[in-house]
């Protein structure tokens, strides 16, 4: 029995029950495989670790530039997902750092979730200032989400991608699953319960309000299968100093390799 038939079968009989698996697939991310071209600019890297709740986080360094640029990747990604944007930063004059989330990388495998991310990334953005903070997908509304709750103030940032209402998140996965709207409420109550936040609350779309940046560049492949591109436009809309930049044939993964990123990157920093 394949995944989505499974889930349909024990929502007949509980979708309070098939909430707690959802949640447990959303806490639990996929290692996937580390590339080869990834693995030279690990071994590039100056490597540290700290500690966040039960994590050792994986921490890399790149360059000793004047300027220090903060990189964070998206859900089941890791540091390495930057691998061709660093070279590119540090020849501009930029330290970079940026870190494997927990469960990802190389970082403590063990359950987690969303949750944490924004809280560790809360973390760093306090141990120092950046001149320049590049996202990635989930890891854009994330990092907008530790943002909004430190108002914080910075220079330039690039979201490579970014969704909008996590509720639209969690309707995608129980469409994904062929699942009801039983299911998405039960879901939605336990996240509230677990986690102590707030479902309904949690869009990208808000956070940019609490949040200044000198220059912020909102970069979307067109037909981004993963994210629609109209998540990151209506988020850009909602702040002060963003510009969209649209593109096309760069995919949502292939993206952060695209020589028209690069180039993006190269002309705004």
């Amino acid at each position: 029995m394949n995944t989505k038939k499974f889930f349909r079968l024990i929502e007949r009989v509980s979708p309070k029950v098939t909430a707690k698996i959802a949640f447990h697939f959303i806490s639990n991310p996929r290692v996937k495989k580390f590339r080869s071209f990834e693995k030279s600019i690990i071994e590039q890297s100056k490597r540290s670790s700290i500690v966040f709740k039960k994590f050792d986080i994986a921490m890399y360094e790149w360059g000793k530039g004047e300027k220090t640029a903060l990189l964070v990747h998206g859900w089941e990604g890791r540091a390495s997902n930057f691998g061709a944007i660093i070279p590119v930063l540090v020849k501009k004059g930029y330290r970079v750092i940026s870190f494997d989330a927990p469960s990802h990388g190389n970082s403590t495998k063990r359950k987690t979730n969303f949750f944490d991310i924004p809280e560790l990334i809360e973390v760093l953005l306090k141990r120092e200032t950046y001149n320049l903070v590049v996202t990635h997908s989930i890891g854009s509304v994330l990092a907008l989400m530790a943002m909004s709750s430190l108002k914080y103030k910075g220079d330039t940032l690039i979201q490579c991608t970014t969704p909008d209402k996590f509720v639209d998140y969690i309707q995608e996965t129980i469409r994904y699953f062929g699942l009801t709207d039983k299911t998405k409420n039960a879901f939605i109550k336990l996240i509230r319960k677990t986690t102590n936040y707030e479902p309904l609350d949690m869009e990208a779309s808000l956070f940019v309000k609490n949040i200044s940046f000198d220059n912020a560049f909102f970069i979307h492949d067109k037909k981004d299968r993963v994210v629609k591109i109209e998540n990151s436009k209506q988020v850009c809309s909602q702040m002060k100093n963003a510009m969209f930049i649209e593109l096309e044939k760069t995919g949502h993964f292939k993206m952060l390799w695209s020589d028209k990123l690069l180039a993006i990157i190269e002309e705004k920093v």
